[in-house]
């Protein structure tokens, strides 16, 4: 692994170096663990399971993959801004310091408070659900619903959240455990999509005529900006390793590769699986398929071949949940270090160096949501406050360049490429705002919420100052 530690006892007594001054964290992310960990973020339960969704919107290979690419350069013109902002402010919480700097506290802390209270726990909750969602494949019985007083809940919903309780404690242990858990299961499932195209191809009894097929009925604003807002899901995360900007090594040049290097990867293998999958199955059959990998490998590998497959899609799942875990909880951790929020979430663990506290509250909101929504409602409420954020943040880029601040590394294409990212975001917003009406203003409420409190907790800070 690049950058690992020698072994030896040496290492385990060692202290290694401070993240930043007062932070308590430490720099143990190496850049192969930080390439997986936006690698493994965004290749996560998207590409399997919300094809249904694109094609129930659009109903054909060529808006679908329209969807996907679009989605794709985005993401890359998204994820070049913040490689420059984070170059710049390697710092714990990644948007709350850029925010806070570029246009004031008030953005910065409501960005820590949109991703405590809904924006991480929700995301972690659909990831969470599409790992169950692939287990149901291979246990069926999970569907079944478990009546707790007035309260059902299935053994799926069940299995998600002790998913979420199994990956928060690996990430308690230690940053170092959870790079190394990101790597392994990256890996893996690189290597399950591999298969998965390459058999594709060689085994099935497909035909090219299916990505000329396409579902009846009209295409219109709405149903493309349904299927771009599940393509985005698709790739989300690709800010998630600047949220553990004061854990990384040398994070000047390592955010920059693995962000740029990691996004082009995955835009790669999507392009390519998606056409393997309208190569194998017909729009209709996708269309059906709550686990569209599964049923594709289903066809030339039969049932316990689709029950493979499934089992792959849970450990791809397990590494997107590993990430988004241990990046969600430095958010709430850096607003509560400078005093903002509540203050048990500044707190590191003496042995272990990670904000434990942060942690556990996260599983607990997590698990709760995903004991309460369906996939795709999560997702569609977590897009919405996600993409807010990122378009303001972006934004700041344009802040600290007027000011004559630089980073290490220059953003590719400044001014045009970025101003481009918030062109499309708004758009973005406006159509999914409009169109998922009830999820996003739930998502926007409780990021507005934040406001009487922050003021609040400004004005008790200056009373005991």
């Amino acid at each position: 692994m690049s950058g690992a530690a020698p072994p030896g006892r040496a290492r385990a007594t060692a202290s290694p170096p401070a993240a930043k001054a007062g932070d308590g964290l430490v720099r143990e992310l190496t850049a192969t663990q930080c390439i997986a960990l936006v690698v493994g973020t965004l290749i996560g339960t998207g590409i399997f399971l919300v094809p249904k969704e694109m094609v129930l919107a659009v109903h054909n290979f060529g808006w679908v993959m329209a969807a996907w690419v679009i989605g794709g350069v985005l993401s890359l013109f998204g994820a070049l801004a913040y490689a420059e902002l984070g170059a710049m402010r390697p710092e714990a919480g990644g948007e709350v310091a850029y925010l806070r700097d570029g246009w004031g506290p008030l953005l910065g802390f409501l960005f820590g408070w949109g991703m405590f209270w809904i924006i991480r726990p929700a995301s972690i909750a659909t990831i969470a659900a599409g790992f169950s969602r692939a287990a149901s494949f291979i246990w069926p019985g999970l569907d079944v619903a478990h009546h707790f007083g007035f309260l059902a809940v299935d053994g799926a919903q069940l299995l998600a959240a002790v998913l979420i309780a199994g990956v928060t404690a690996i990430n308690y242990l230690g940053v170092r455990r959870g790079g190394q858990t990101q790597t392994i299961f990256t890996a893996l499932k690189l290597l399950l999509i591999a298969f998965l195209i390459v058999a594709a191809f060689a085994w099935a009894p497909g035909h090219w005529q299916h990505l000329a097929q396409r579902l009846s009925g009209p295409v219109g604003v709405g149903g493309f900006t349904a299927a771009l807002v599940a393509a985005l899901w698709g790739y989300d995360g690709w800010n998630n390793l600047t949220l553990a900007g004061s854990e990384i090594k040398n994070p000047q040049r390592t955010i920059p590769l693995a962000m740029g290097l990691g996004v082009l990867v995955v835009f790669l293998a999507y392009a390519v699986i998606n056409v393997a999958y309208f190569y194998v199955l017909r729009p209709e059959q996708i269309a059906r398929a709550d686990n569209v990998a599964a049923s594709m490998a289903a066809v030339f590998l039969g049932r316990y071949g689709g029950a493979l497959v499934a089992a792959a899609v849970m450990i791809s799942a397990f590494a997107t949940i590993n990430s988004s875990i241990l990046s969600g909880a430095r958010a709430p951790f850096a607003l509560a270090r400078e005093g903002l929020f509540f203050e048990p979430l500044a707190r590191v663990h003496p042995r272990f160096r990670t904000p434990h506290v942060s942690l556990v509250i996260q599983a607990v909101f997590a698990s709760l949501l995903g004991l309460t929504g369906t996939y795709q409602s999560l997702y569609t409420l977590t897009i919405f406050a996600e993409w807010l954020f990122y378009a303001l943040s972006v934004s700041a880029l344009f802040a600290f360049r007027r000011r004559g601040e630089r980073s290490p590394y220059r953003s590719f294409g400044y001014p045009v490429v970025p101003a481009l990212f918030l062109i499309a975001s708004v758009a973005l917003l406006v159509q999914n705002y409009l169109h998922n009406l009830g999820p996003s203003s739930i998502g926007l409420g409780i990021i507005l919420t934040g406001i009487p409190y922050y003021y609040w907790k400004r004005r008790r800070a200056a009373a005991r100052a």
